[in-house]
């Protein structure tokens, strides 16, 4: 018999290692947005270098030799791995109507839709909310903490870092039984996402005096618009859900 603790070794290793950074910085909160500002630097600096040299060329030869239409599939794909973390979140949530298209989205793309390739679900009008763990902390009253710059991850904060942890353990990849098919995975989803930001990256490189600055100003502020619009849309379903009245 196979022993599977060696196989998701690299995995857990990852995650530990996430873990470690984030409680550090959350136990370093010293009432400054951004205390670790040296460290989270050198981290960009390090990102930057790494990009420079292997994600932003894989990503150019991918943007450059894949067509628009395997490009949607490829990020259907990746987004169809992310729906088993919106529904565990949604449900931690206490988001009902959420938790349910999730559900159905993550269930009619791997099939009907070709193990995600497809977005059928949204084709019958079936369009959930993106969420993760660091919103529902933040949904739980856990502040956000100082702002974190993780290597290979990049922008995200104390809370946010230790969110992706719980969220990690809800990807599929982490139960793949197969070294090379999990790596794939994870890949995949790396480059999708270096590809959807891409033109966002290029241009901020560009035009900003500080691209650190910008980089951290744009996440903290997506973050806030992300997790007042998951407040709004729980209160709204309980409300639908409860046929439109409070209960006194």
């Amino acid at each position: 018999m196979r022993n599977q603790f060696p196989h998701n070794q690299w995995k857990l290793a990852l995650v530990a290692a996430l873990a470690t950074l984030a409680v550090g910085c959350t136990q370093a909160e010293n009432g400054d947005n951004d205390p670790w500002e040296p460290f989270n630097r050198g981290m960009y600096q390090f990102n930057s270098v790494l990009d420079g040299v292997v994600l932003k060329p894989i990503t150019q030869i991918y943007r450059g030799v894949i067509p628009d239409e395997g490009q949607t599939m490829v990020h259907h794909f990746v987004e169809n791995l992310q729906e088993p973390i919106s529904f565990g979140n949604s449900v931690l949530q206490a988001d009902p109507q959420n938790s349910f298209v999730s559900l159905w989205r993550f269930l009619l793309n791997s099939t009907i839709g070709v193990g995600g390739l497809f977005d059928v679900a949204s084709d019958v009008g079936l369009k959930g909310r993106k969420t993760d763990f660091g919103q529902t902390l933040a949904l739980y009253g856990v502040e956000s903490g100082p702002y974190l710059f993780l290597p290979i991850l990049g922008p995200s904060n104390a809370r946010d870092g230790l969110g992706r942890v719980a969220d990690a353990f809800m990807h599929p990849a982490m139960y793949v039984d197969d070294n090379g098919a999990s790596i794939a995975l994870w890949s995949v989803t790396v480059v999708d996402t270096r590809s959807d930001v891409y033109d966002i990256i290029e241009d901020i490189q560009k035009t900003s005096l500080d691209p650190y600055v910008t980089f951290r100003s744009s996440y903290t502020q997506r973050r806030n618009n992300n997790i007042k619009k998951a407040s709004a849309a729980r209160d709204a379903a309980w409300k639908k859900a409860k046929g439109g009245h409070d209960c006194h």
